[in-house]
């Protein structure tokens, strides 16, 4: 039984890709083949993605709000949603605008192209505050 949601070897290969690796020098690193690096990288990812789901879950049972940035719209403009529904229900964000924006930008990067949202983004709330944004 693991401790870990990912084992040493997937840390080792997304780490090594985040320093831009390819799998075929993975592969070498490792003595293994390219396709190798391919399904370990693969199930790490599958294993974050699981995990973030079940993250959104714990986060959605705790939230008084949740609200959706839309897909196709711009960040900037998005984020004042926010402000407006958490004002509708006198919650204070912990946030001001630039900081919730760098705290959206940095929690779920992948949705993002500049400041063009490309997947939908919800904000989860509660009476204190942003809780998590997926």
């Amino acid at each position: 039984m693991t401790d870990s949601l990912l084992t040493d070897r997937q840390k080792f290969i997304l780490m090594r890709r985040k320093e831009g690796l390819t799998q075929n020098e993975i592969a070498q690193l490792l003595d293994t083949t390219r396709s190798n690096v391919t399904l370990i990288e693969k199930s790490a990812k599958s294993n974050i993605a699981q995990a973030k789901q079940a993250l959104e879950f714990i986060y959605s049972l705790e939230a008084t709000l949740v609200c959706t940035l839309s897909e196709g719209t711009d960040l900037k403009n998005e984020i004042f949603i926010v402000f407006k529904a958490a004002a509708s229900l006198n919650i204070k964000i912990q946030f001001k605008a630039g900081a919730l924006l760098n705290f959206v930008t940095t929690s779920v990067p992948e949705k993002l192209n500049g400041d063009l949202i490309i997947e939908d983004i919800n904000v989860y709330l509660n009476n204190t505050g942003v809780i998590y944004v997926y």
